[in-house]
């Protein structure tokens, strides 16, 4: 087989591939993640790098230009290894240090603070002095751990031993004449010995807290003693290179990338498992007891299980339940007689993820009413208290994570987060850039401000079409499609204008509707309306940058009182973090899972008809919107 050189920049990463590679897939297998949103269908058109020098086989694309193409662009999933080749990667193609929460409640050293609740966890030490063997009492050395375990109130358990444990167990039974500690999991009739270890160490024990991400992944070490995160680690999902939502993900695991999604998120948390190591001095081997949470695709794809029949009428996934896997089977890098346990999910499109996310709003013992929202590609929303919970997920699109928008880009380092636009002199304002220094494009929240600010000063009607009427220099018609010139090219890294146009608009618009949409249907099925939601919890990163007015302004929000928005950050990492270290919390998100009900919005008319009515701005019913007409009236916008 001929082996070709690839360097890529600006890594400077040198890598043999063979030839015939198709280069998006080489540069993933060097380790480097870029922005690739259809899973390298050459459809997005957004992994496209330069090549500076080298024989190469592109095939032809709509998403470049001429010039781009004499330029040296190439689309890296649609371009063949011919030979030797160096090129590089764009700073807007690059993913780079994400902004990714790693949760508010539960920071490193910091105790949860979550409700009212005892460290029980389901995985935990013992202390044992084993009377030692003699003619009298000659039983093998399991058999004498067995026979204590009875005699400390384990005897109606069946105690199971595994092949690791047991070649352990004879040499640190003796090295501390017969003093031991016995790492152990309870489950159901059955009593798991993950470990054991000589003397007694029962005042350390680990685990891990982790939150599957379609975007990223996020890892809690958690002291498994006194509650406290010892170390926190995130990073992207290295599933980002094989597409950017749930189904595209789906689709490439049909087409037989199961196996590489699989070992993708597998090798993220290991590399994230090796930073919490360096970071605390623990030793992964010393990681005892896992819980992870992710929506039913993400976790599938965790544990290798064919996703294909969660896109197909009738939605239905392979398990919403899953049984307690040991960390061997999957290759984490932690103890490898660990147990992993996943936060069971709802339904599809409904996942463990937003059981966690629940459990640590305790929205389930709450006497007021919640309306709890998850914002990402898909939207996750629930609706109820201590009586009842209903759940609904709509596809809201990339827009909000920066897909489908002509600079937009993920919350890293480089992106605008938040803006301004001064509604006399139209020019944006109050730049706040991720990172600082030049801004490479506009993330999610910096995208809802922008719009919210254009649609304040009058640049952008209800229907989301920009005034080419204005006087400014920022608005105008570039390739027949009119823009708003956010930073000129001499004011970004990349040196190109970073704009939003009337087609990003109308993405957001959509997404935006779709969500609003989801809030209306579930309020409609239990004959409610917004006023009378007690509490509106907001979820997940984006969620947590998001700013209210903004919101509200564009209709992604509802116009009610901001007192009664509540940010939770990442969710559901700290979900998943009250799981591991309580099996009273555990039992309390295996019962909201079975008590919510799902609302299939797919085949929901009203729906449908909700959708339709939301996609103006803020809405087609702005009485429903009585503090952005006061905005509006009291500037030079025309409603």
């Amino acid at each position: 087989m001929s082996l070709c050189t690839l360097t890529i920049l600006p890594d400077n990463k040198t890598i043999q591939v063979p030839k015939g590679s198709v280069l998006l897939k080489a540069i993933a297998d060097a380790g480097i993640a870029i922005d690739s949103s259809c899973g390298g269908q050459g459809v997005c058109g957004r992994c496209r790098v330069v090549v500076q020098a080298g024989d190469y086989k592109p095939e032809p694309t709509p998403h470049l230009t001429d010039k781009e193409i004499e330029q040296g662009y190439c689309l890296a999933c649609v371009t063949l290894v011919e030979g030797d080749m160096r090129i590089s990667i764009p700073p807007t193609v690059q993913l780079g240090k994400e902004k990714i929460l790693a949760g508010v409640a539960g920071e490193v050293g910091y105790p949860l603070t979550v409700g009212h609740w005892e460290i029980d966890p389901r995985t935990k030490k013992l202390h044992l002095q084993l009377p030692p063997p003699s003619l009298d009492d000659c039983i093998s050395d399991l058999e004498r751990i067995r026979r204590e375990l009875k005699a400390k109130g384990f005897k109606h358990r069946e105690i199971h031993c595994g092949l690791e444990v047991l070649r352990k167990l004879s040499r640190a039974l003796r090295e501390r004449e017969w003093e031991i500690t016995l790492t152990l999991v309870e489950q159901d009739c059955l009593l798991h010995i993950v470990d054991v270890e000589p003397g007694d160490v029962t005042q350390h024990c680990y685990g891990l807290a982790i939150d599957v991400g379609t975007t990223s992944v996020v890892v809690h070490l958690v002291d498994l003693i006194d509650g406290r995160a010892a170390a926190v680690a995130s990073s992207y999902n290295a599933q980002v290179s094989c597409g950017e939502d749930v189904i595209s993900r789906i689709i490439y695991a049909q087409k037989g990338g199961l196996d590489e999604l699989h070992q993708k998120v597998i090798s993220t948390i290991n590399n994230l498992i090796d930073q919490l190591a360096t970071k605390s001095g623990i030793a992964p081997d010393k990681l005892e007891g896992v819980v992870a949470a992710g929506n039913t695709t993400m976790t599938h794809l965790l544990l290798g299980i064919d996703p294909t029949n969660i896109r197909r009428d009738p939605y239905i996934p392979t398990a919403a339940h899953f049984p307690l896997i040991r960390a061997s089977e999957l290759g984490l890098r932690v103890n490898r007689q660990a147990l992993l346990y996943c936060m069971p999910c709802v339904a599809s499109y409904v996942g463990g993820d937003i059981t966690a996310g629940v459990l640590r709003a305790e929205i389930h013992k709450r006497d007021e009413l919640c309306l709890f929202i998850d914002i990402g590609t898909n939207g996750e929303i629930v609706l109820g208290n201590k009586e009842w919970l209903i759940a609904a997920s709509c596809s809201a699109g990339p827009a909000f994570e920066g897909g489908g928008v002509k600079c937009g880009m993920r919350a890293m380092t480089g992106a605008i987060e938040q803006i301004t636009i001064d509604r006399t002199t139209y020019e944006p304002e109050c730049i706040k850039v991720i990172g600082g220094g030049k801004p490479s494009g506009i993330c999610g929240s910096g995208i809802i401000d922008a719009l919210a600010g254009l649609f304040l000063a009058g640049v952008v009607d209800r229907k989301g079409k920009i005034n080419c009427e204005l006087i400014s220099p920022r608005i105008r018609c570039h390739e027949g499609v009119a823009e708003y010139v956010l930073l000129w090219a001499n004011e970004s890294l990349t040196q190109a204008d970073i704009v939003l146009t009337e087609l990003d608009i109308d993405n957001l618009i959509r997404a935006k509707g779709a969500m609003y949409a989801g809030f209306r249907v579930l309020l409609n099925q239990m004959g409610l309306e917004f006023g009378q939601v007690d509490r509106f919890l907001i979820a997940g990163g984006l969620g947590n940058y998001l700013n209210i007015e903004s919101a509200v302004a564009i209709g992604l929000l509802p116009d009610i009182p901001s007192d009664k928005f509540e940010y939770l950050g990442n969710s559901s990492v700290i979900g998943a973090h009250l799981a591991l270290l309580s099996s009273k919390l555990r039992q309390e998100g295996e019962q909201i899972a079975k008590s919510m009900t799902n609302i299939e919005l797919s085949v929901s008319l009203d729906f449908m008809e909700e959708y339709t009515s939301a996609l103006f701005l803020p809405h087609t019913d702005f009485n429903a919107f009585p503090t952005v007409a006061k905005l509006m009236n009291k500037g030079t916008h025309k409603t």
